[in-house]
């Protein structure tokens, strides 16, 4: 196997002081529980609760979180927009597990110090990035080691409705680690009280920190090609103004690998029959049809209905206006109900198509039909004169036609997002975690295709570059029939990426200098490439930088059937 020498250990010296990628302290740091906020449930707060995995010595400057306390819900909380509130970080030796109830200022002997103290603001989950910023002056302090961590939220005692605080949550807890290069975040909780229990569910969180300056470190430079993913969707902050796709239409017309997706010319076909609602629900997050789902369903198709990643016997029909293209059966919210300000549902879930993904009332308003052709050409979905959730003069109709070709069509009539918080989201998603690109505006774009699935492949590392660690430079992302890459060395980047078109790739880059260059080849075709990369136990090589890009041949996707991945820059340290 191919590895990555220091023989060249002088020279990548001398070079370091001319590319300054990533030589010098690492950059401010963002560790999240979850890249896109999302929720569940609002929950009473005393405190966060974790631990924390710490590699290197960090200085945390804020946190951020996501609270409920703007005066609505159901019930409703006190609207505390604007007030301040103490909060006060704990930590532990070892882990939260088993101390929680241990109040130093109550418990003798309790293994929990006073880490420091910061100020929050309350601020409404609907406006802007809705997150509460926790700001620490002076910073806190952490050494390397392994912590649990009582993130405090004091009541506000003065302002407007001055009381306990609130915050979103995702239920059930996903119970994983959450990890970047420095930190590890674990066990994550929500408690009502401070010292009063083990925690549940969990918390939307941000930690923002500085390494210490001598940390290694690597950097990606750049990115890689092709990213175009089959997804496309439109996001509607909410509005007293009804959204553009208010009494329009389109069809997506399926070209196997992606849609094109056009104008359409149909209008509302009134439905027939009766109302899925006089029924039962199928699943549900409120045990009525509000965050419900029907039962799965199956389409009469002989072939199935095929869409872009797949084909489908089976829909699931969601009373918040989107259709599943799977037979699902989950009453979490995440899965039956809306995404208030989150991309997280849309992109996480089964594969769906949003008609008008939003927070309906069908359990006292409009109606939900499913119709099938009689020659068994297509199906067809309504929601009819469905209230938004809590804004009665806010009434949706979608209707969707899913025909047995893969085709599809929606019609749009009244439409509304009156709720504050809320947002809701019109496109189609394979789910289950595949990439999104930006939100667009859909009728400003039409006609237009969505991705074919490309995604760029992308270098990075199994662990920080550490003096005397073994360590590997990985590429992931490796579309399936790749099986050789061309891994390439350098000392420095460059200036600005280099365009590859002339020689066949267009919309790829090169982003290093390189000085050397080898083949590797994969035995599982689609697999993960790593090479080995030791750092000898010599502190001598502190700071040094290496420059790193890989080549997957990958036909197919341009004319010479090669990808570029990001660069890769990395710094040698502790």
């Amino acid at each position: 196997m191919k590895k990555v020498s220091f023989a060249l250990a002088t020279l990548g010296l001398a070079a370091a002081a001319a590319a300054q990628n990533c030589n010098g302290a690492p950059a401010q740091q963002r560790l999240s529980n979850r890249a896109e906020f999302a929720a569940s449930f609002y929950y009473d707060l005393g405190a966060h609760i974790f631990d924390l995995d710490v590699q290197v010595p960090i200085t945390i400057s804020s946190m951020r979180t996501w609270l409920y306390d703007q005066g609505v819900g159901n019930p409703p909380v006190p609207n505390q927009v604007g007030n301040t509130s103490q909060v006060d970080v704990f930590v532990c030796p070892g882990t939260r597990v088993g101390v929680e109830t241990q109040n130093p200022a109550t418990t003798p002997n309790s293994p929990w110090v006073l880490l420091g103290s910061g100020t929050m603001t309350v601020v409404d989950t609907g406006v802007g990035d809705g997150e509460s910023v926790v700001v620490f002056n002076p910073p806190l302090n952490l050494t390397a080691g392994q912590w649990g961590v009582n993130v405090v939220y004091n009541a506000p005692t003065s302002g407007q409705n001055p009381g306990p605080l609130h915050c979103l949550g995702v239920a059930p807890n996903p119970a994983t680690p959450y990890t970047d290069q420095f930190l590890t975040m674990t066990r994550d909780g929500i408690r009502a009280g401070a010292w009063t229990g083990t925690g549940v569910d969990s918390p939307n969180l941000r930690i923002v920190y500085t390494p210490a300056a001598n940390s290694a470190q690597y950097v990606p430079l750049g990115a890689g090609c092709y990213f175009r993913p089959e997804a496309f969707y439109q996001s509607f902050p909410n509005s007293n103004t009804a959204p553009n796709l208010a009494n329009q239409s389109i069809s997506l017309i399926n070209l196997g690998s992606n849609y094109l997706v056009v104008p359409g010319s149909f209008g509302l076909v009134t439905p027939s029959g009766t109302s899925l609602t006089a029924g039962a629900y199928g699943s549900s997050s409120s045990l009525d049809w509000d965050d419900a789902l029907s039962t799965p369903i199956a389409l009469p198709f002989a072939n199935g209905f095929p869409y872009p990643t797949g084909s489908t016997s089976d829909i699931t029909i969601s009373s918040n206006g989107s259709i599943y293209l799977a037979s699902v059966v989950n009453n979490d919210y995440a899965v039956c109900g809306a995404s208030y300000g989150s991309i997280a549902p849309f992109r996480d879930g089964p594969a769906r198509i949003a008609a008008y993904y939003h927070d309906l009332d069908l359990q006292t308003s409009g109606g939900l039909y499913y119709e099938v052709d009689p020659n068994n050409q297509w199906v067809r979905v309504t929601w009819l004169n469905v209230s938004e959730w809590g804004v009665p003069a806010a009434v949706n109709t979608m209707q969707v036609t899913l025909h047995d070709t893969g085709n599809i069509d929606i019609f749009y009539g009244s439409l509304g997002n009156r709720s504050n918080g809320n947002n809701a989201i019109t496109g189609f998603t394979p789910g289950n975690g595949a990439g999104l690109p930006a939100a667009m505006n859909i009728l400003a774009s039409l006609p237009f295709q969505s991705g074919d699935g490309a995604k760029p492949p992308v270098l990075t590392m199994d662990a920080r570059p550490v003096i005397g660690r073994a360590t590997n430079i990985v590429t992931t992302n490796i579309t399936p029939g790749t099986t050789f890459q061309l891994f390439i060395a350098g000392l420095s980047g460059v200036p600005s990426p280099i365009s590859l078109a002339p020689f066949g790739m267009p919309n790829c880059f090169q982003h290093i200098s390189p000085f050397t260059a080898f083949g590797v080849a994969n035995s599982q075709p689609g697999g993960d490439f790593a090479v080995p990369f030791t750092i000898p136990n010599d502190n001598s090589y502190q700071n040094v930088q290496f420059f790193f890009q890989a080549a997957p041949f990958t036909p197919g996707l341009n004319t010479l059937g090669v990808l570029t991945s990001n660069g890769l820059c990395v710094k040698i340290g502790q």
